[in-house]
């Protein structure tokens, strides 16, 4: 995004970033790799960590947060199913020293959540993926072409609320306010279509928004509920909620950020405004546990996982064998991608298939830290740099 816009933008480039990586990607570990030490507090939760890398991770992160100028940061790492590390670097609140067990904003890796419930349901028998979702929400323009896997693929067409100017004076102007599924709709619908659907990708939050609807209809079920019995309760992911509201529950990571022209605590900016595509609570280590989840089908049959990771949306738009989005998660080659951007909150998750490597960065902003990308990205590169030298993460922006 160029920089003469004004920061007033700065959210919906934060909040859409993850999609553009399928634009624009070269492959090659990030200049960030060899890390220093630096005077930052790290707070660590176990003595003596047994895997040799872990203080050369917590020293990569030590290192990033002080060249990007980010106030803190928590970080998971494991190879299968075995921790590597799990920890804290910096301060949040900003004096506190953080600690890996504190409560962030998920954002995006809750999107392969609602695919993991739909295809669930559809392997269930309780919906049809390709059924239009008029049985659902009848009264949602184009309903009788549109289907549940068009919103979990990004094939919809429907417009992206969140780059709607409206959305973001409304938003801007107070971050507290909560949204409803009708006013997102509202937003997304004031624009026309992209594309007839299933004829093309475009990442669209207006597209989780309405497929959480549709889950909810489907089932007859809150989508808290379902997520919380199908997803975090098997998982054993007991600091996992989906929220409602800005509340929190302590130890919290706090999020920062300038966006707005000053710099200012925003973790109570309400999730809402990002409805079904990231109004989560959770720790690390539940973000970490979910991400194994997801890449191993640990929730789903093996012909339901196999369709999950297929490049089923190859062809559409820029979207390519090896480089697609496909049920709520960004295909890079053999990893998996997830940059959720939120209200000061940074993070990364990635997952490498061979190695079962994941790793999972979550931070906040600094008082001059740059807004306009996702500071996370950059840590989580040189963490996979580190750990896999000869396959590191495509370098995304």
């Amino acid at each position: 995004m160029s920089s003469s816009r004004s920061r007033l933008h700065r959210g919906a480039a934060l909040a859409i970033s993850f999609a553009l990586v399928l634009a624009s990607v070269s492959c090659g570990a990030d200049d960030d790799g060899d890390a220093a030490s630096s005077d930052t507090t790290v707070t660590t939760e176990r003595a003596a960590p047994a895997d040799p890398d872990a203080a050369r991770i917590v020293d990569i992160v030590r290192t990033q947060l002080a060249d990007l100028d980010l106030t803190g940061a928590v970080v998971g790492v494991w190879r299968g199913d075995q921790e590597v590390v799990v920890d804290a670097v910096g301060e949040s609140p900003v004096g506190v020293q953080a600690t890996a067990d504190m409560q962030l904003r998920v954002g995006q890796p809750m999107e392969p959540m609602l695919s993991t419930v739909l295809l669930q349901l559809g392997d269930e028998g309780t919906l049809d993926l390709d059924e239009p979702i008029a049985t659902w929400v009848p009264d949602f323009p184009r309903a009788d072409t549109i289907t549940p896997r068009m919103l979990a693929n990004g094939t919809s067409g429907i417009s992206d609320y969140v780059t709607n100017p409206d959305f973001l004076k409304v938003f801007y102007a107070n971050p507290m306010k909560a949204f409803t599924a009708q006013e997102i709709f509202g937003l997304a619908n004031a624009r026309p279509p992209l594309f007839a659907p299933g004829t093309s990708f475009a990442y669209s939050h207006s597209d989780l928004c309405l497929l959480g609807v549709v889950l909810e209809k489907a089932s007859g079920r809150p989508l808290g509920d379902l997520l919380k019995d199908r997803i975090f309760t098997p998982l054993g992911m007991d600091s996992s909620e989906v929220m409602l509201s800005p509340q929190m529950t302590e130890p919290i990571l706090h999020g920062y950020t300038n966006e707005r022209n000053v710099f200012e605590d925003s973790t109570f900016w309400n999730p809402t405004a990002f409805l079904n595509s990231g109004n989560m609570n959770s720790t690390v280590s539940d973000v970490g546990r979910w991400v194994r989840a997801l890449a191993s089908g640990e929730l789903l049959s093996s012909n339901v996982f196999d369709e999950m990771m297929a490049p089923s949306t190859a062809g559409l738009g820029p979207l390519t064998d090896s480089k697609y989005f496909a049920f709520g998660t960004v295909h890079l080659g053999n990893w998996l991608y997830m940059n959720p951007s939120f209200g000061g909150y940074n993070g990364v998750a990635l997952y490498e298939k061979e190695s079962k490597t994941t790793i999972v960065v979550y931070a906040n902003l600094g008082p001059t830290a740059n807004a306009n990308t996702n500071n996370a990205v950059p840590i989580g590169n040189a963490i996979g740099t580190l750990l896999l030298p000869d396959n590191p993460p495509p370098k995304v922006p």
